[in-house]
C-alpha cells in the first residue's frame, strides 16, 4: 500500500512539473525559437510581478491574455520578482539572452529575451 501513495505521489509531482501552459499550449512545446518576457510590477507588491510570454501569438493589446502563463489551478502565475519566472523558465528549457525595461508613464516594464532550446525547426 505504500508503494502504491508513493507512486501517485511522483506521478502528481511530475505532471505538477509540467502544468503550466500559454494560449494552451504547455511551455516546454512553445513552438518558437525566441521569446520574450514582458513584466510589470504590481501595484503596492513590488516584488509581485506579473508576466505573460510573447512568441509571436499576440497580434493585439486586447490578446494579451494568449500570452499569460497559466499555472495547474487555471489562474494566471504570479511570481514574486522577474527572477522567479526567469528561473521557472529556465528549468523548462530556455536559456537567457538579453533584457531592457522601457518606461511608460512612471511604470517600468522589463522585457527579458530568451532562447527556447526545445524548439525542434520543421522543415
Amino acid at each position: 500500500m505504500k508503494k502504491i501513495i508513493v507512486f501517485v505521489f511522483l506521478l502528481s509531482s511530475l505532471t505538477h512539473l509540467n502544468a503550466q501552459t500559454v494560449n494552451g499550449v504547455p511551455v516546454e512545446d512553445i513552438p518558437a525559437k525566441y521569446v520574450e518576457i514582458v513584466a510589470t510590477s504590481k501595484m503596492f507588491k513590488f516584488f509581485q510581478v506579473t508576466i505573460y510570454l510573447d512568441y509571436g501569438q499576440i497580434g493585439k493589446m486586447k490578446e494579451v491574455k494568449k500570452g499569460h502563463i497559466i499555472g495547474e489551478d487555471g489562474k494566471p502565475m504570479i511570481f514574486n520578482g522577474v527572477m522567479g519566472a526567469l528561473n521557472m523558465l529556465n528549468k523548462k528549457g530556455f536559456n537567457y539572452l538579453s533584457q531592457y525595461t522601457v518606461t511608460t508613464s512612471g511604470a517600468n516594464v522589463y522585457k527579458i529575451l530568451l532562447e527556447n532550446t526545445n524548439y525542434k525547426q520543421k522543415d
